[in-house]
């Protein structure tokens, strides 16, 4: 393997003194969880059902919160057929939405739980090379959408997150710390860690029609297979996904 480019010593001191978003090239070649594409995921899980939010393509002016969502169950083959457009017999509660209409996200999926009958899959995943000793699987979520997924706006007010690409595409929409009253902060029931922004900010013209201030500067970025990210000191950023990571 290609030795990598920081110890998990400077790594670790690198993430946590961030003054900016960031990517980490060449740091996880050796990972197994590379390998978590779709199809083998599909294939280790089986009739595992997972929980699925399910949103519109539709771009309306107030964000897709997750109270304005449907919810299903279903597994990650009944997911990939409906994305290809399999027969409805086949794609089970997803028959009732129209991919070119919907989006589906199984987002937060901690992998202790998902992999709870294959704990060896947990060791894929090893923050340990980022200084995070004794991190693994155990302490980490899956995240899988199809085209158009997205979470709402917000910042994460503690904690580091780092998130590994595995398959697809992601793009983070950034904006920085001192456009904070440009993006109308909201605290969300039940929500202690994040607070969101009342701007769909996926809708563009929305975006220009509610904010009658100045203009938030706005960042975009995409991550690819491989990259490992951690959007550090960020005011508000919003996902979205055709593809499926780690974090």
């Amino acid at each position: 393997h290609t030795a990598k480019p920081f110890t998990p010593e400077q790594a670790k001191e690198l993430l946590l003194n961030l003054n900016q978003p960031s990517v980490f090239n060449h740091m996880v070649s050796d990972w197994p969880a590379l390998e978590w594409k779709l199809t083998y995921l599909s294939d280790i899980l089986k009739d595992k059902q997972l929980r699925f939010r399910i949103g519109k393509k539709k771009l309306e002016t107030d964000p897709q919160f997750e109270t304005h969502c449907d919810y299903i169950s279903g597994t990650l083959q009944q997911f990939q057929g409906w994305i290809r457009g399999d027969s409805p017999d086949l794609v089970g509660a997803f028959r009732d939405y129209d991919p070119s209409e919907y989006w589906a996200y199984a987002d937060y999926k901690y992998l202790a739980v998902v992999f709870k009958d294959r704990e060896d899959l947990l060791q894929g995943v090893k923050w340990s090379d980022f200084g995070f000793d004794g991190r693994d699987g155990k302490e980490s979520t899956l995240w899988i959408g199809s085209s158009g997924a997205n979470t709402p706006c917000h910042v994460d007010t503690y904690g580091c997150n780092v998130v590994l690409q595995v398959e697809g595409r992601k793009t983070w929409h950034l904006f920085p710390p001192e456009d904070t009253p440009c993006m109308f902060p909201t605290r969300r029931p039940y929500e202690e860690s994040s607070i969101f922004s009342k701007v769909n900010v996926m809708n563009q013209m929305a975006t220009v029609s509610f904010i009658y201030q100045d203009q938030p500067t706005r960042g975009d970025f995409t991550a690819r297979p491989g990259a490992v990210c951690p959007p550090t000191l960020v005011a508000f950023r919003t996902m979205r996904r055709a593809s499926h990571s780690v974090r």
